[in-house]
């Protein structure tokens, strides 16, 4: 498993690129909305990035998720609890929203 925190100063916020060496496959904790960053991160570490996650709605930064999964055509898993009021909107076609005890694989 390939475990790499990137971590934003300014904003106090972390995000994460997970990997399994032996698919190639990663995904991104709480991608921040330049993917840079990760792609070049998961080139030289010989990944793919299929799947992105949010951990919860951001209000504190400007998510990520949408471009991950429009720019790297990933699948993305948000949060499937909560009310509507609190709930994930406009949200593209390979999204997943996930319930308490659901498990995401990678790799």
């Amino acid at each position: 498993m390939f475990f790499k925190q990137f971590y934003d100063n300014n904003l106090s916020q972390a995000s994460y690129l997970v990997g399994c060496q032996r698919t190639g496959e990663a995904i991104i904790i709480d991608p921040v909305r330049d993917l840079t960053k990760y792609l070049e991160v998961a080139d030289s570490e010989g990944f793919t990035i299929t799947q992105a996650a949010e951990t919860h709605i951001h209000a504190d930064f400007a998510s990520g998720i949408r471009d991950v999964a429009e720019q790297l055509d990933a699948n993305v898993y948000v949060s499937g609890e909560g009310d509507d009021e609190l709930s994930y909107r406009n949200m593209p076609e390979q999204t997943h929203f996930v319930k308490h005890q659901d498990i995401i694989h990678v790799g």
